[in-house]
């Protein structure tokens, strides 16, 4: 119930603070029946203090709102606030802010106005606590220059504090011994005074060497009378700021402490203080005299261990209390003083502050992304109270202070009380940002503070080994990977990320006696240096790259011991190969996000905060990094091997195993091209990364002459699960999918390389050759035992002291046990090749085809290549069919399904069940699935704004005519040739009302990746048919909508993708599920047979959609419905023949478009022939024709800055004549989606510049020319 002030008027407080206070004083309002109003910029839209007051007010953009006075007061008038909370921190000392809110007829809860003035100047408190009769520390009024301090101090005796006389929070604060040290810090204390507190008012202090910081909670009613609560110490703290607050003070007796609080009261009765006050006195350990330091006008951060103590305290409802009429008790404020009085406290309380921060740098600040937080509950540590404002998640912003929340506990007796501190820290965990609660747990054990023995110097001795490595350079796309990665959500989208060459990352944790999932550091061309705070056993892998521990040389494939304080280097790569491994025994400790710490770069989800690593990123180890293993060698039998450097040449010839399927001979590509492509060398393209390899060489012969309904190039199929390692035919250009690539897609994929092969795909660079071997299933099953039993051999070795002999004995023995079962598994093997089994069709039955799809999958396709969404609805009840196989024992194996429009992706483990045993189960549960035809599916209508044809698509657009393709049918206006491939009269307009009429259906998720929707117009007649962009883009921006063959997508993340571009919605996609309809289990928007609609909208007007739904206050509208089988078929038969006209009309145009892009690829053909650019031999051919002849360079001063590898030239940013100095940036280069610098190695003067934007460079040709003389 809410309570009403005298005239009625409902109390609503405003809260004019962020963070864990806000909550603090939500938390106390609710319970006493007072509404809230909260505050909060930008970058806190999704803090909790937003969702939980009553009215929640945005601020806009700049983070420094929070002080904006005149904008709070608007707020606390408009909103009918009747008293303002101001917490701590920001304007809550403010006496021009407070006196603005009591003029607006707003109370102000805490201090008067006169009281604020007079202890916010600690040279003005210090003679109002002289007056009162409290000892003060001999010191000085305010000094003008630092000749002044220097005379003051000389007076005092040194050591002096030197102190801001605005400042708090240990800024303005500084420790001096000397005259040179107060003559140098003067400035700086007098800025820090200014900067933060708006007064530069300096003076000094005596400084006690051995001192606690003690401090006494007061409440005043504003009329003299004034109560105590109690003190506190404070006194371990770092840079003048606390960490750790108990109560009662374990150095204070009751002699001292009825002394001190005895001064603290006469005090707040002598400046009449009203609510809320904290007196702070510095104590002489030594003498046990006690000196007045300053008094805190608002509430403190540690109040909470007074309530703690004091038990049925809560000094927030004090301060309503007092202030607010009709919440004050009978008898008026002295009454509720003297209920405050009567609360003795008892037993002990103990709060430790949890700050970002990095406690092995100095304590730096650390913004950032927490992935995971996690606090002890009442039934973890009974007497438990955690005060925070964060959550899994949470970003913290650089822009406030670095408190993320404060952890206390109560028990009867001190001794109970820390262990209870050190129990609940045990159970505290906040990952993803650097943070203090390691160095928490460690200062609650020493036994310095464990008898209670400590000072305000307490840190300068404590000696505190933080388990980080600390990122001194980055290297190139540095990131933590685990393997298998991100498993099971292949069905809606999410990629298993994880390492690229899978058998280094698992050899390198095997090295260091790792499990082969931990979490290790993968990095590209260049390794990062580390710096390690702790005693650490390590191991390198995969390609060799230049390494050095302190300076010295560091072998490969072999684990070694790293010291405290040693740093190691891994400089460039040497030799074939592009990415190397670093682990670290007990692996890397980022947090786990969707059952994986494997980074997501694309997804910004997963690793070290969803990205690569940056200079000054600690990355955290664990506790037993340098125990439990040996360091061993990685016996030169078991070493990887990896492609052959052909003769005089930089580039390597890999040989990869695949197996043929799931779209080969006979029904997709011709048999005479399968045997091309098994033979013939695929050229590495530069743009290849993480998300797929893009080759160049023989295109494929095509026995369809197009796509039908998946699209009009024959290399289009309806949307299928693809397979990790499939070589997937974007048009004419092949990519092969691998660990961060998309799920699910509408291209063929002839062939699919094995798991155990897989790795080499990771190493091969720019240029490198692949030839794709053809393999059979039993030697894939053969090859992923023996790899198994490779990397169990060598964890043995570092892990269980086995010899490397009986390491090497053990493989070959499981070698030869894997030929045998690979020779005569319990079911026949299936034929190796792409159509494995082929059932027709029959009464009730659409058909089935069974096709191979490597070592992991079988697919299970349906029916006529048509889109009949009967067939997606079988899918459907199959999946389901499975999972309770599985769940039963009938399906063991069975890793996950994942559905397509007209197929099921079976991914199994293939030495868990056998392809042929897979097979029979796959075929007996097709018997079992029920009469589809009558199913009625549950199915919601999700509504979404859109704008039509908007900047963002072409944007995207445009970056894919300067870097892909410049002309096509589709080039520039993808809209206008949606239009004329279906042969609509009413052209863009046309498309446009069909598409804002439509209801999309989804039938799959992952088109493209997270959760994106393979969705198809409900009604047959509204079913735009287009061919996908050939070859694809490189760039989309997040919430496009594309429509492809006659599918709608929405581009979940900035990604690749093919489809032609109409527009932009919300995102579909929130990683910890913090606002709207997500959830942290279910970051994803849509569901399989949701119905999509969207209604027009303008760019302005999306854009604040799209910020409101990020920040949860813009909702969308789902309502429940369902899809009726029965009725669907009865509305698709009645417009057969209107359907058959519209495709007629389609097939005619489509033809026409078909003619238009066959000239376009010729014209662009001749082109590129014209110009040298199929490749980067013919780059370097070009660049050796060219008039200016690179010879003509060779000359003395003259430095040739070549390419370091292949690569695009992304941006030149020299040119000649212009002086530069070493290490200045010339250009910048795109090669494997890195953008990577190309600096001056030499000062000069750039004499020639031969490279041009958007050109491909060689390996080793120059590009730039410096002049030194």
């Amino acid at each position: 119930m809410a309570v009403e002030s005298k005239d009625n008027k409902v109390h609503r407080v405003l809260i004019a603070n962020r963070g864990e206070i806000a909550r603090r004083v939500i938390r106390t309002c609710k319970k006493l029946g007072v509404e809230t109003v909260s505050v909060f910029t930008s970058v806190d839209a999704l803090a909790p203090h937003v969702r939980e007051a009553t009215v929640a007010v945005p601020l806009g953009d700049n983070p420094r709102e929070y002080t904006n006075a005149t904008r709070l007061v608007q707020i606390a008038v408009e909103n009918g606030c009747t008293a303002v909370h101001p917490g701590y921190g920001f304007l809550s000392e403010n006496e021009a802010f407070m006196t603005a809110i009591t003029e607006a007829g707003v109370a102000w809860l805490g201090p008067t106005a006169k009281t604020m003035h007079d202890f916010s100047l600690k040279h003005v408190a210090r003679e109002i606590a002289r007056s009162a009769g409290v000892p003060i520390l001999e010191g000085s009024g305010l000094v003008q220059t630092a000749e002044d301090a220097v005379h003051e101090a000389q007076k005092v005796g040194y050591p002096v504090l030197l102190k801001a006389t605005g400042g708090g929070g240990g800024m303005g604060i500084f420790l001096c011994a000397s005259d040179a040290d107060v003559a140098k810090q003067f400035e700086m204390s007098a800025h820090q005074g200014q900067a933060f507190f708006g007064n530069s008012g300096v003076f000094v202090e005596k400084y006690i060497q051995r001192a606690h910081h003690v401090e006494v909670q007061i409440f005043g009613d504003g009329e003299g009378g004034c109560i105590h609560l109690g003190e506190r110490e404070c006194s371990i703290q770092r840079r003048h700021q606390k960490v750790l607050e108990e109560t009662p003070s374990p150095l204070v007796d009751a002699p001292l402490r009825a002394a001190l609080t005895s001064a603290a009261v006469s005090l707040g009765a002598a400046s009449r203080y009203r609510s809320a006050g904290t007196v702070e006195f510095l104590v002489d350990e030594d003498s046990r005299k006690f000196y007045f330091l300053e008094v805190n006008t608002r509430l403190q951060v540690e109040h909470g261990i007074t309530e703690l103590a004091h038990g049925s305290i809560d000094i927030v409802e004090a301060q309503l209390r007092l202030q607010l009429p009709g919440l004050t008790p009978e008898g008026g404020a002295p009454a509720l003083l003297s209920s405050l009085a009567e609360a003795k406290p008892y037993g002990c309380s103990i709060e430790v502050r949890i700050n970002g921060e990095d406690p092995a740098h100095d304590f730096a600040p650390c913004p950032g992304l927490l992935g995971h937080v996690s606090f002890p509950s009442e039934e973890d540590v009974p007497g438990v109270r955690v005060d925070s404002w964060v959550e899994t998640g949470t970003e913290v912003s650089p822009h406030y202070d670095s408190l993320l929340g404060k952890l206390m506990v109560w028990a009867p007796t001190r001794q109970e009380a820390a262990a209870k501190m050190a129990a609940a820290l045990a159970k505290t965990e906040l990952q993803g940002v650097p943070n203090n609660v390691e160095f928490l747990r460690s200062v609650v054990a020493d036994p310095r503070f464990l008898a209670g023995h400590y000072t305000t110097r307490f840190l300068e001795g404590f000696h505190f080994v933080p388990h980080v490595a600390q990122v001194l350079a980055p290297g190139m796309q540095t990131s933590v990977q685990d393997w298998p990665g991100r498993i099971r959500l292949w069905h809606v989208g999410v990629p298993p990320s994880g390492p690229m060459d899978s058998l280094s990352h698992r050899l390198a944790n095997a090295l260091v006696g790792n499990d082969e999932a931990a979490a290790a550091l993968e990095f590209s061309l260049q390794g990062p240096t580390l710096r390690f705070h702790c005693a650490a056993l390590v191991a390198l892998a995969g390609a060799r790259f230049a390494a050095k521990l302190d300076g010295k040389p560091v072998g490969w494939l072999r684990s070694f011991r790293v010291e405290a304080g040693q740093v190691l280097e891994v400089g460039q790569v040497e030799g074939d190969g592009v990415r190397g491994y670093l682990a670290v025994r007990g692996g890397v400790q980022v947090p786990a996000y969707l059952g994986s710490r494997a980074t997501f770069p694309g997804g910004k989800f997963g690793g070290y905060q969803g990205r690569y690593l940056r200079v000054g990123d600690s990355v955290p180890l664990s506790k037993e990094a340098d125990v439990g293993a040996q360091p061993v060698e990685l016996p030169e039998q078991l070493v990887p091997q990896f492609g052959a450097l052909a003769e005089g040449s930089k580039s390597a010839q890999w040989r990869v195993g695949c197996l043929s399927g799931p779209h080969a001979d006979p029904d997709f590509i011709t048999a005479g091209f399968m045997d091309t492509f098994h033979s013939s060398p695929y050229k590495v393209h530069y743009q290849s990364n993480r998300l797929g390899v893009r080759l160049v060489g023989p295109k494929p012969e095509w026995v369809r002459p197009d796509g039908g309904e998946g699209g009009t190039h024959p290399s289009n199929v309806h949307d299928h699960i693809y397979a990790i390692g499939a070589i997937n035919f974007t048009g004419d250009h092949p990519v092969v999918l691998t660990v961060d690539g998309p799920s699910l897609g509408g291209f063929v994929c002839p062939a699919t390389i094995i798991s155990t092969e897989l790795w080499k795909i990771g190493q091969v660079r720019p240029d490198d050759e692949v030839i794709f071997e053809r393999l059979t299933i039993a030697q894939a099953l053969a090859a992923r035992l023996r790899t198994d039993a490779t990397v169990a051999a060598v964890r043995s070795m570092a892990a269980d002291g086995v010899a490397a002999a009986d390491a090497l004995a053990a493989v070959t023995a499981a070698a030869a046990a894997a030929e045998a079962a690979a020779a005569a598994p319990d079911v026949a093997l299936p034929p190796s090749r792409a159509l494995m089994l082929e059932v027709p069709a029959s009464e009730g039955f659409p058909g089935a085809q069974y096709r191979l799809a490597g070592d992991r999958y079988v697919q299970v396709e349906y029916g006529p290549m048509a889109l009949d969404l009967t067939l997606r609805v079988r899918v459907h009840c199959l999946e389901k069919l499975l999972a309770e196989m599985s769940a039963s024992g009938e399906l063991p194996g069975l890793v996950e399904t994942s559905p397509g429009v007209r197929s099921c992706m079976v991914e199994y483990d293939i030495a868990a069940i056998s392809p042929g045993k897979l097979l029979q189960v796959l075929q007996a549960a097709e018997a079992r699935i029920p009469d589809v035809s009558r199913m009625v599916l549950p199915s919601r209508v999700v509504h979404l704004p859109c704008a039509f044809d908007e900047r963002w698509t072409a944007e995207a657009i445009g970056k894919y005519m300067k870097s892909v393709r410049p002309s096509a049918p589709y080039l520039p206006d993808n809209i206008q040739y949606i239009a004329e491939n279906n042969g609509l009269p009413g052209g863009k307009e046309e498309v446009r009302s069909t598409f804002f009429s439509t209801s999309y259906l989804v039938l799959g998720l992952g088109d493209v990746y997270l959760g994106a929707p393979c969705a198809v117009p409900m009604d047959p007649r509204q079913r735009l048919v287009t061919t996908k962009m050939n070859p694809a883009r490189t760039f989309t921006h997040e919430g496009t909508v594309g429509i492809g063959g006659s599918y709608m997508c929405i581009y979940p993340m900035d990604s690749p993708g093919g489809y032609q571009l109409v527009g932009r919605t919300l995102p579909i996609w929130n990683t910890f599920g913090r606002s709207g309809p997500f959830t942290a289990e279910k970051p994803w928007l849509l569901e399989f047979f949701d119905q999509v609609r969207f209604f027009q909208v303008s760019e302005s007007e999306l854009e604040s959609m799209r910020s409101g739904f990020t920040s949860g206050q813009y909702g969308i509208t789902i309502t429940e419905t369902t899809f009726d089988v029965a009725a669907y078929t009865a509305m698709e038969a009645s417009m057969a023949d209107e359907v058959a006209e519209i495709k007629a009309r389609q097939r005619a145009a489509m033809d026409r478009m078909l003619v238009a892009e066959a000239e376009s690829l010729a014209e662009l053909a001749a082109a590129a022939e014209a110009a040298g650019k199929d490749g980067a031999a013919a780059a370097a051919a070009a660049a050796a024709d060219d008039e200016d002849d690179e010879s003509v360079f060779d000359k003395p001063g003259y430095v040739k800055v070549a390419a370091p590898f292949s690569a695009n030239v992304w941006e030149v940013r020299v040119a000649a004549g212009q002086s530069v100095a070493a290490g200045d940036t010339l250009l910048v280069l795109e090669a494997m989606k890195m953008e990577s610098p190309l600096t001056a190695p030499v000062a000069g003067k750039v004499l020639a510049v031969r490279a041009k934007t958007s050109q491909l460079a060689a390996s080793g040709v120059t590009l730039i020319v410096i002049d030194t003389n």
